[in-house]
C-alpha cells in the first residue's frame, strides 16, 4: 500500500507539481510582501505564511542547500515517535493477546501513509509550500479547520514536554533523594533550565536534530537494556506464565493504545523544510518509521514472554531492581529531555512566523532579542504547568486521545480529500483510507473514555 522509491518520490498516489489541483474551500489570493515572502488571504482576510514557487526557483521540491541532510531528518523523527510509547506497549500486548504484534505493524503502515499524506497537502496547488500544518487546515476547512489543528497541535507539542519535565524531575528526585534534598518541583524547573538552553540557542530543527541523534542512543540503550533484563527475566516466569492469542473484549483498547505510538505529524512539516532533498521524504519516513516499528517490538515482544498478562506500564516496574534498572531511568529521563526542544521548537517557529520574528523583517539582533524572549516565555509557560496545574497528566491523556489519532489518522485523510480530491484515489485506496478513518476515530472514542474515567478518578479521590 505505500511504497517508497529509490529517488524518494511521491508515492503511491500520483503527485504532479504542474498540475494544479481544484481549488476547493474559501477563495484565496496571493500577494507578495516585498521581501520574497508571501501571504494567503482567504475570504476572512486571515494570513498564514507560505513559501511561494518563485522563491524555490521554479520547483517546490528542489535541493535546498543551506538545510540539513536525510540523516538529520531521520532522526528528528525517530527522537519524537520512539518515546511516544515504547515502555507501555508489553501492556498492551497483555490487555490485548498476541494480535497486539499485528496490530502494531498495521499502525506503522498507516502512519507512513498518513504521513505521506500530509506532505503531500501542503504543495496542494503546485505554487505554494504551505508552512504548517494549522495552515493546511485552513485551507481545506477555513477558520474551522485551524482552529481546530491549533488546539490539537498546540495540546501535543506543548502538552508532550509538559509531561516531559513532570516525568524526568520525579524520576530524577527519586534517583537522588538519598543524596540531595530537592523536591520534583526544583528538579523541574532545572530541567527547564538545562533544556532552554539548546532550546533559544538552536533556531531550527536543522541544529536541534543534533539532540536528536544522542535521543535516539538514549532510545537505543533504554530498548536494549529492556530487552534483555525482560529475556534474563523469563525462566524465573516460563512455567507460570500464560498467553492469549487474542482477547476480543479487550481489541478495540488495544488498537487504540497501539495506533497512537507513532505521533509524529506535529512536527513532520518543520522536518520535510528541514531537509536538504524534500523528494527523499518518503524514504525518510518509511525507514524512520520502520526503525521505530523494531524498537517498539524489541520491548513489547520480550516483555510479553516473560510476564504475559501481569506486564506493567510502564514495563520497567515489573523489571527485576538492580544497576540495569537504574541505566533504564537514567536513558528515559535522557531521552525525554533531548525530545523536548524538538517539540518546543516545531510550536515556536509556529509562533515566530506569526509574530513575524525573521530576520529579513527585524535584522539580526532584534530577530535574536526577539527569539530569545519569546522561547524564554515558552518554557516559563511549560515549566509552571509542569508545577502547578493538578491532574494535567489525566487531562493530557484526554488531549491526547482526540488529538493524536485526529492528527496521525483522521485530519491528513480529510485534509487531502478535500485538498487534491478523494477521486484521485483508485477504489482499493479509498477503502484503505476507510479503515484508518475507522481505527482513527476508535481510537479517539475509546482513549477519551478511559481518559473521562480517570479525570473523573482523580477529581473525586483527590477531593475526597
Amino acid at each position: 500500500m505505500v511504497e517508497a522509491s529509490s529517488q524518494g518520490q511521491f508515492t503511491p498516489l500520483s503527485f504532479d507539481l504542474d498540475k494544479k489541483a481544484p481549488q476547493t474551500g474559501s477563495s484565496v489570493t496571493i500577494s507578495s510582501d516585498g521581501d520574497g515572502s508571501h501571504t494567503i488571504n482567504n475570504h476572512n482576510n486571515e494570513k498564514c505564511l507560505e513559501k511561494n514557487v518563485d522563491d524555490y526557483g521554479g520547483d517546490l521540491l528542489a535541493e535546498r542547500p543551506s538545510q540539513g541532510g536525510n540523516i538529520s531528518a531521520f532522526f528528528n523523527i525517530v527522537c519524537v515517535v520512539a518515546g511516544t510509547g515504547t515502555l507501555g506497549l508489553p501492556y498492551s500486548l497483555a490487555k490485548g493477546g498476541w494480535i497486539g504484534v499485528g496490530i502494531l505493524i498495521l499502525s506503522v503502515i498507516m502512519s507512513i501513509y498518513t504521513g505521506i499524506l500530509i506532505i503531500k497537502c501542503i504543495y496542494y496547488n503546485g505554487h505554494t509550500r504551505l508552512a504548517s500544518y494549522q495552515e493546511i487546515g485552513q485551507h481545506a476547512f477555513g477558520r474551522i479547520g485551524l482552529i481546530a489543528v491549533w488546539f490539537f497541535h498546540t495540546s501535543i507539542v506543548l502538552g508532550a514536554p509538559v509531561m516531559y519535565f513532570i516525568l524526568s524531575g520525579t524520576e530524577i528526585q527519586g534517583l537522588t533523594q538519598v543524596h540531595v534534598n530537592l523536591s520534583d518541583k526544583v528538579w523541574i524547573w532545572i530541567c527547564c533550565g538545562v533544556v532552554s538552553i539548546p532550546f533559544v540557542l538552536m533556531k531550527s530543527l536543522k541544529e536541534v536534530s543534533l539532540l536528536s541523534i544522542f535521543g535516539v542512543i538514549a532510545t537505543v540503550v533504554l530498548v536494549v537494556v529492556t530487552m534483555v533484563e525482560s529475556g534474563l527475566d523469563y525462566k524465573n516466569h516460563k512455567d507460570t506464565v500464560k498467553y492469549d492469542g487474542a482477547i476480543l473484549r479487550n481489541l478495540p483498547l488495544t488498537v487504540a493504545t497501539i495506533s497512537v505510538c507513532f505521533g509524529g505529524n506535529v512536527v513532520y512539516m518543520h522536518v520535510e523544510e528541514s531537509m536538504r532533498y524534500p523528494r527523499a521524504w518518503n524514504k525518510v519516513l518509511v525507514w524512520a518509521m520502520i526503525a521505530c516499528c523494531l524498537m517498539y517490538s524489541m520491548v513489547a515482544i520480550p516483555g510479553y514472554l516473560t510476564y504475559g498478562p501481569d506486564a506493567a506500564s510502564p514495563i520497567l516496574t515489573s523489571l527485576p531492581d538492580g544497576p540495569s534498572n537504574k541505566v533504564a531511568t537514567i536513558m528515559i529521563v535522557a531521552h525525554v529531555l533531548l525530545a523536548a526542544p524538538v517539540l518546543m521548537t516545531s510550536f515556536a517557529l509556529e509562533v515566530e512566523r506569526v509574530m513575524g520574528i525573521s530576520v529579513e523583517k527585524r535584522g539580526v539582533f532584534r530577530e535574536r532579542v526577539y527569539r530569545t524572549v519569546v522561547r524564554l516565555v515558552i518554557m516559563g509557560v511549560v515549566g509552571g504547568i509542569a508545577c502547578l496545574v493538578p491532574f494535567f497528566d489525566s487531562f493530557l491523556s484526554l488531549l491526547g486521545a482526540l488529538g493524536n489519532c485526529m492528527l496521525i489518522y483522521v485530519l491528513p485523510i480529510g485534509f487531502y480529500w478535500k485538498l487534491i480530491g478523494w477521486r484521485q484515489m483508485r477504489w482499493y485506496e479509498l477503502v484503505w483510507c476507510g479503515i484508518i478513518l475507522i481505527i482513527g476515530l476508535l481510537g479517539c472514542i475509546i482513549g477519551s473514555i478511559d481518559a473521562i474515567e480517570e479525570l473523573y478518578r482523580d477529581f473525586t479521590q483527590g477531593s475526597s
